[in-house]
């Protein structure tokens, strides 16, 4: 039996080489050195990286928002009859909200479905915005307040299937309010130190809007972007609304001739955000933001006695194959419907007919004939798993489940910067005290674990800064547990080794022996707390899985680092303390 021992000892000390340490130690330097550059906040600092790292994502008990929580009233969508599937109606509500959201420009928002019970939800969470220029405290406060209400009013809107067709004919009014539109974005690229985020807000919120960016000599520029004066302009400069015109191509005229086309009509803000040069030779960097006097493209199909096509009349949308085994999909109206669409297809034919549900264009197809039957198929480029997708935002608006507000929730910035201030601070005065202990207690394997202790904490926030992981306070409860199981590794394997010290082992041989020994014990451990995480991912609410999601992660990698890295460090260390046992892991004999 003592001879088998002895072999199977030979055997992890050839695996365990000096060679194959030096060279594991060199990786885990690199990949701790790689993890730090990535990790560390160098933009909070002031210090500008070659690189780009990012940011950390906070939840809003960090950063500061408000979490809003709706109820879908599945019930309703009972009532009302079509093809019911609770989860496609869940999916498709949660990526009408996201659309909603997303459209008012917020920054991060997250969105995300809890089940309570029998209820379902969509849970939103919009953080605080900072608007930019030299606000107060309180006009800080009143705009974010207003932003928060206009999020409100645009997600709670009922969601609609509707089916329009192209817009021809523009009104005074028309004009009217898309020039207003126009003065209000340059108000706000006025006063925001980021034009571009003004832009994107208008295109993705409106419709028939464009923001653009570039640069060329003046002859170059979009005819839309050139406003009177510009070659005056030397830095940056930002414009009121002006009236503009978009440039329509070139065509050719009955002499052939080649003449530009009058394009669409509208108004332009620009931003000159710097110009070089002289003459017609002078370049200038651009950015634009152009609203047509066009409100809409589209607008409601309606037949000669004002009946519009819409979710009462449409049964089910369905995925089927044609001849040549091509998905497409395949629209079914009740009987009243297919009237109506009859009608219409009648009236557009060589035209688009499109579909929007909860205000966002899914499909405009062109009409290819006159449909009476109430039957049609859409038909493109669709795999099965677009053309299912497709007839599963349609079926959202057939059976509309209403959703209520049902709580909200508010978080000053304020408090959780001073809340993410506290827990900064905590965090490396408990991991100065732990390390402390370590050496305290198992001298220079304790400072070798805590050495191990830091790098677990860098490679777990380079891990979550790079998958975009939301750092919220349950979160980071989660990871300080995980330390907790960390340390607890480290500690079985110390004492493992006493053991085998005690029992006449020499230092390597007893180390080894310690790690052999408290593998099951940590393994078990590990394991049983893992699968804990797993199930309050899987069946908790949002912020009990954003703690299970961190538990679960923490305890994989300590599992990683106390198994490898410690194991690693301690070997190469314990060949130089060979005979002073008591000083490496505070052995009392």
């Amino acid at each position: 039996m003592s001879e088998i021992r002895e072999n199977h000892y030979r055997l992890l000390m050839s695996k365990e080489a000096p060679k194959s340490l030096g060279a594991r130690l060199a990786v885990i330097g690199a990949i701790t050195f790689a993890s730090f550059a990535y990790a560390f906040p160098w933009q909070s600092h002031g210090i500008d990286m070659p690189f780009e790292t990012g940011d950390y994502k906070l939840g809003l008990d960090l950063h500061g928002g408000v979490e809003l929580d709706y109820k879908i009233d599945l019930e309703e969508a009972k009532k009302k009859g079509g093809e019911y599937n609770e989860k496609n109606i869940v999916e498709g509500l949660k990526s009408i909200v996201e659309k909603r959201v997303n459209s008012l420009g917020t920054a991060e928002p997250t969105i995300q479905t809890a089940s309570y019970g029998n209820e379902s939800h969509i849970i939103v969470q919009i953080p605080t915005q900072d608007f930019g220029g030299d606000l107060s405290e309180e006009e800080r406060k009143a705009k974010n307040a207003e932003y928060i209400s206009k999020a409100k009013d645009t997600i709670g809107k009922v969601v609609r299937l509707e089916f329009k067709e192209m817009k021809s004919s523009i009104t005074d009014a028309d004009r009217t309010e898309r020039k207003a539109l126009a003065e209000a974005a340059a108000k706000e690229a006025l006063e925001a130190k980021d034009f571009s985020v003004v832009g994107k807000k208008y295109r993705d919120n409106y419709e028939n809007v464009e923001y653009q960016t570039g640069s060329g000599t003046l002859e170059q520029l979009p005819r839309e972007f050139v406003f009177e004066g510009i070659g005056a302009v030397s830095g940056a400069q930002t414009t009121e609304a002006f009236a503009s015109q978009k440039s329509g191509g070139l065509t050719m005229d009955e002499g052939g001739k080649i003449v530009p086309l009058e394009g669409n009509k509208g108004f332009s803000v620009v931003r000159i955000r710097n110009a070089v040069g002289t003459g017609s030779g002078k370049t200038y960097e651009y950015e634009g933001i152009f609203v047509d006097e066009r409100p809409s493209v589209w607008t409601l199909a309606k037949t000669l006695d004002g009946r519009a096509l819409d979710e009462r009349y449409l049964i089910r949308a369905s995925v089927s194959f044609n001849q040549g085994f091509q998905p497409q999909v395949e629209l079914l109206f009740n009987d009243e419907g297919a009237k109506i669409f009859g009608e219409l297809t009648k009236r557009l034919v060589g035209q688009q007919l499109a579909i929007f549900v909860g205000g966002q264009l899914l499909t405009d197809p062109v009409v290819q004939t006159t449909i009476s039957d109430g039957k049609a198929v859409i038909t493109g480029n669709y795999t099965p798993e677009s053309a299912k997708q497709l007839a599963t935002d349609i079926n959202t608006g057939i059976v509309p489940a209403p959703i209520y507000l049902t709580s909200e929730r508010a978080i000053d910035a304020k408090m959780g910067s001073d809340s993410l201030s506290v827990i900064v601070n905590a965090g490396l005065i408990g991991l100065i005290a732990i390390v402390a202990f370590l050496v305290w207690a198992y001298r220079v394997s304790g400072l070798l674990a805590g050495i191990a202790l830091v790098i677990y904490a860098i490679l777990l926030l380079a891990i979550v800064k790079f998958f975009g992981i939301v750092l919220t306070l349950a979160s980071i409860a989660g990871i300080i547990l995980s330390i907790g199981l960390a340390i607890d590794a480290n500690v079985l394997i110390f004492e493992r080794t006493k053991e085998a010290l005690r029992e006449g082992s020499d230092l390597k041989r007893a180390v080894v022996s310690g790690f052999e020994k408290s593998w099951s014990a940590i393994w078990d451990s590990h394991i049983t707390s893992l699968t804990s995480a797993v199930i309050l991912y899987i069946f908790g609410i949002s912020l009990i899985k954003g703690f299970g999601l961190m538990l679960g992660i923490g305890i994989v990698l300590s599992l990683f680092t106390a198994m490898w890295v410690s194991r690693i460090l301690i070997l190469h260390v314990s060949e130089s303390f060979e005979g002073r046992e008591s000083k490496f892991v505070g052995l009392k004999k």
